[in-house]
């Protein structure tokens, strides 16, 4: 079975070494002259001083612990990292570098037809059976509907064109947009332009890399991560408090701090409270658009000048323009399976993060779990509903792609390694199960065999055996008579998980909350 692989970043490369080791012949595009996607500097994806949101803890690919020795990781040393990587499994030999697939179509008879294009203009096409796209989802940055004009007296960047502070000394500086680019970019610019203003259209929950020195992603198992969104907020506040009181007393007197929070997802950022705190950003109202003469027109009705505006605004839809599964029609991205199958014919899959989301979390171990499914399914080791109920998950799931979504990337790890069979079945060897799901959220415990008992920092102040004993009543009473057999479950185990209450019960994928005020799993 030949594989075409789109894309040489974390998640193309995880692709090219899976399907390396299912004994696939693979071939991977890459437009850019070095693999990385946005890590690769030269590619220009990220603003400059980015540093990754998960720990070294966190972050890895499950079979290749980092060489580095940053609790954070910066661009470059995540570049270097995925360079370890392709080289230490070989992949670099299958890896076409600048070259750009700019169709993807039907062949005649069944398989694909893959026409890339190099720097100089030649293209060529070859065929696969199946095509696995993993081109990234952070390349095309959101912008207002009206910037100013060329004559406007203010310059107007995105995040990515963002390559320090630098070149702003001196100038009023607008940052717009109250997420972590956001947060990190104006943080950055304090102390070097004269002004900083932040303009945040909503409240986030901010919280530093590291919580009493413990990193951000180790005081929570999986189990835990769906335990704590029970927990009301202003006692998970409190925990915080305990850690980082100095840094909780800052964040209460900013005004910033959410008076309702949304716990399970938390954006990572330890200096825009303190600078906010200090006075050396300002926070101010919502964007609301770019006046003619190039002021900007704020959501209260105020207005403000500056030398230079900093948009932050997210990122577009991916394009998957290339992609021409029908004839003279492109891809819909309603017709996306789970997200990542097209539903029509699943040996065309998309490797990267939903286009409705905003996810956070882990991304080697999630793009590696993906992949995983995907290839089970290629390879017949995993089967998908029919092509009617595929259909009907489309209809239900992708109506409103606008209407955006948390997605916890180190749960999403636990519910497709389920889906592939690459992680224990809870109703065979829940043992193995459990002892991966209430461990810290270590990527090398979701090899096959790896995982060991190892708490997380807070797990214990949450109620885990109610967890295990929902998840135990989700199994229902007969897998759970079978597990007592097997010496899986204790006689305890069951009781418990008879006296869960109808509507309690927990599937073993842990669903969780995706929307505020949103029951989990929607």
């Amino acid at each position: 079975m030949r594989t075409a692989v789109i894309g040489a970043g974390p998640a193309g490369l995880t692709c090219v070494r899976q399907a390396r080791a299912a004994g696939l012949d693979v071939v991977c595009f890459e437009r850019h002259a070095d693999l990385g996607g946005i890590w690769n500097p030269a590619a220009e994806g990220v603003y400059a001083g980015v540093r990754m949101q998960s720990s070294r803890m966190s972050m890895p690919f499950s079979d290749h612990p980092p060489g580095f020795a940053a609790d954070f990781p910066t661009q470059a040393e995540v570049q270097g990292y995925l360079h370890s990587y392709a080289e230490r499994y070989g992949l670099l030999d299958a890896v076409e570098f600048d070259s750009e697939v700019v169709r993807v179509a039907r062949a005649d008879g069944g398989g694909w037809r893959v026409t890339a294009r190099t720097p100089d203009g030649r293209e060529r096409t070859g065929a696969v059976d199946a095509v696995m796209v993993a081109n990234g989802e952070l390349w095309r940055p959101r912008l207002p509907a009206r910037l100013p004009g060329p004559d406007a007296p203010v310059r107007v960047l995105a995040s990515p064109a963002y390559r320090g502070a630098a070149e702003f000394a001196g100038q009023r500086v607008l940052v717009v947009g109250g997420g972590v680019s956001g947060a990190d970019i104006a943080a950055d610019l304090a102390g070097t332009a004269e002004r900083v203003d932040w303009s945040v259209r909503r409240r986030q929950l901010f919280l530093p890399r590291s919580l009493g020195g413990l990193y951000n992603d180790a005081l929570f198992s999986y189990a835990g991560r769906v335990a704590v969104e029970e927990l009301p907020y202003a006692e998970y506040l409190a925990w915080m408090g305990e850690l980082e009181p100095e840094y909780l007393a800052m964040y209460r007197a900013t005004g910033l701090l959410p008076e309702r929070g949304f716990h399970g997802a938390v954006h990572v950022n330890e200096r825009i409270v303190p600078k906010v705190h200090a006075g050396e950003v300002r926070a101010v109202a919502a964007f609301g658009a770019f006046a003619a003469d190039g002021s900007v027109e704020f959501a209260d009705g105020t207005a403000g000048r500056y030398d230079a505006v900093v948009l932050c605004l997210g990122y577009e839809m991916p394009d998957y323009g290339f992609l021409e599964p029908l004839p003279g029609e492109p891809l819909r991205r309603e017709d996306l399976y789970e997200h990542h199958f097209w539903r029509h014919d699943p040996t065309l899959a998309v490797v990267n993060t939903p286009v409705d989301t905003e996810a956070f979390g882990t991304a080697c171990p999630y793009f590696e779990a993906v992949a995983g499914w995907v290839l089970a399914v290629h390879t017949g080791k995993a089967a998908l509903p029919g092509a009617r109920e595929r259909a009907a998950w489309c209809e239900r799931h992708l109506g409103a792609l606008e209407d955006r979504r948390y997605l916890d990337c180190w749960l999403e790890t636990v519910r497709l390694g389920l889906l592939s069979g690459s992680l224990p079945d809870p109703a065979v060897d829940f043992g193995a199960y459990w002892t991966l799901v209430s461990s810290r959220v270590d990527p090398a415990h979701l090899q096959p065999g790896r995982a060991r008992p190892e708490p997380a920092a807070l797990d214990h102040r949450l109620d885990l055996a109610g967890v295990r004993h929902r998840i135990l009543a989700a199994l229902g009473p007969g897998v759970g008579r079978r597990l007592l057999a097997a010496g899986q479950v204790d006689e305890a185990d069951l009781a418990a998980a008879a006296a869960v209450p109808a509507g309690r019960e927990l599937a073993p994928w842990l669903p969780y909350r995706q929307r505020e005020n949103v029951e989990a799993g929607a």
